[in-house]
């Protein structure tokens, strides 16, 4: 045993004078010296304890297996501040996507970590020497090109990829927490302001509203994106972001959904991007379809949204003097708004007039007629109800020149809404679970047609709190603001009720391709 551990001593002292010969070579190319970077090891140390220095390095068991753990000296110069990983992971210099390494001293992205990569010249010329791949969180030292292991790094791992428990995940809508960015301030996950990039407060409120529907945000913190073949850009970045926005850990308290809004603008031939104003209900309809075709199953061809939001209605069609139904599916229900005036009161006022959500409602209590797109007559009836009931209030109407808004405040109950008017007396009998729905999030608009902007009013379920997220603002509200503003996208939440599911349970087993 002890020629064995000699001999191993040995190999280990002449691996140490290559070792030892590679880190001065290449400690020669840094341009500052050690005296100008206190931060660095003295250079005549390192050239005369080679050995020594090795041998503190590398640890030797009493079975003759050696640990490679190496102590990074330079971990004290990381500047958390500095880090932001929301944005797209291109190296800084070539602008390439592959193999992509974030310097955890300036933040700056850049490709490789091999000699004459521009990480390698990086560290070389700048003397920043940690690194950290922005695909497996795994962190190195160079140019010296070794891994770095160290239990205080993980909170910046953990500000990259989040990870999350079944455990946690469940208390989301029961247990208040509380995060701290950074520079002291509170926020709380899953409530957090969104960065507007330039005329996407569209897409802001597209995104916290499926944070606000469990069922979405339970599944999408449990996705396995790498079980998606072959990739969808948009699922991947849309799945990041929601872990980050419900991140205890983050370092600022607030994110950009940048890498998001890239992937939806090239998915969609540039229809939604940054810097055009949209129209949140067509994103939200065609993100919708778009998770739908991805995720559904095989064999059922059901997905989250189709379980989220699918919905049915039977639609009665007046044909050669006869009425015909027929049952369509739907995940968004259509509300039309009345006129409003085209007159002044007496006082030379502008009146803005309010209609009641039961009125709009009456589209679909099976007496009301209306024309449809092919100049039909048609009745609506509902006549399955979803776990998530998603209403657009038609607020906004072209014409042969210009858009035009319809300034109707519309009063709408926030808690039990009820909807058993208007499901056929048939599928009644059948639906055992309630008919009451909660509002969980409302999406006004604010401002003219052409120039003005979205924002969203959510109900924090564990507190019972309201707060109006304007972009990266977020403020706390009174319910009767909600109620007052101009409305035009609203998620309400089905109750529990009978036999029907609890809309907050979460599946065992998250079925996506059967």
């Amino acid at each position: 045993m002890e020629a064995e551990g000699t001999a191993i001593k040995r190999q280990i002292h002449d691996e140490g004078r290559c070792v030892g010969t590679d880190v001065e070579s290449s400690s020669k190319n840094r341009k500052s010296s050690a005296d100008d970077d206190p931060s660095s090891l003295d250079a005549s140390y390192r050239n005369s304890n080679k050995g020594v220095l090795l041998m503190d390095m590398f640890h030797i068991s009493a079975g003759a297996s050696k640990d490679t753990r190496i102590k990074c000296p330079y971990l004290g110069t990381i500047n958390r501040h500095l880090l932001d990983f929301d944005f797209e992971k291109l190296c800084s210099i070539s602008l390439s996507n592959r193999h992509i390494y974030a310097c955890l001293i300036c933040g700056k992205y850049f490709q490789g970590r091999g000699k004459n990569t521009h990480a390698y010249t990086h560290a070389v010329e700048e003397s920043h020497y940690v690194f950290m791949n922005l695909e497996d969180c795994k962190i190195y030292c160079l140019p010296d090109n070794y891994l770095v292991e160290d239990a205080s790094l993980n909170d910046i791992v953990n500000f990259l990829k989040p990870r999350f428990t079944k455990e946690y995940i469940e208390s989301i809508d029961t247990k208040v927490v509380y995060g701290k960015a950074l520079d002291g301030t509170d926020f709380i996950p899953g409530c957090i302001g969104l960065n507007n990039l330039k005329k996407t407060d569209f897409f802001n409120v597209v995104i916290q509203a499926l944070c606000c529907i469990s069922t979405i945000r339970n599944y999408l913190l449990l996705l396995d994106v790498g079980r998606i073949q072959p990739p969808d850009p948009v699922i991947t970045t849309l799945v990041e972001l929601v872990k980050k926005i419900f991140n205890t850990k983050n370092f600022k308290g607030i994110v950009s959904p940048h890498e998001f809004l890239q992937a939806v603008g090239v998915a969609s031939g540039g229809t939604y991007k940054i810097g055009t104003q949209g129209d949140p209900v067509a994103l939200m309809s065609w993100l919708f379809n778009r998770l739908h075709s991805r995720l559904k199953s095989k064999k059922t061809y059901d997905s989250v949204i189709s379980k989220a939001f699918g919905g049915e209605l039977v639609i009665f069609t007046l044909d050669d003097q006869q009425w015909k139904e027929q049952i369509a599916p739907f995940r968004m229900l259509t509300l039309d708004v009345p006129n409003a005036p085209i007159f002044k009161d007496e006082h030379e006022n502008n009146v803005i007039p309010t209609a009641s959500i039961f009125q709009l409602l009456a589209k679909f209590d099976g007496m009301t007629e209306h024309t449809s797109s092919k100049g039909s007559l048609c009745r609506y009836r509902l006549w399955k109800l979803p776990e998530y009931l998603v209403i657009n209030i038609k607020r906004f109407t072209r014409n042969n020149f210009f858009l035009e808004k319809n300034p109707t405040i519309i009063s709408f109950p926030m808690k039990n809404l009820d909807l058993a008017d208007y499901l056929d007396e048939r599928a009644a009998k059948d639906d055992n679970g309630s008919t009451r729905y909660d509002l969980v999030c409302n999406v006004c608009h604010q401002g003219s047609p052409t120039a003005g902007s979205y924002k969203i009013y959510t109900h924090h379920l564990p507190s019972g709190d309201w707060y109006e997220l304007d972009d990266l603002l977020v403020t706390s509200v009174l319910p009767q603001f909600v109620a007052q503003s101009e409305s035009y996208i609203q998620v309400y939440r089905r109750q529990k009720g009978g036999s029907g599911t609890a809309p907050d349970e979460m599946e065992e087993n998250i079925d996506m391709f059967g």
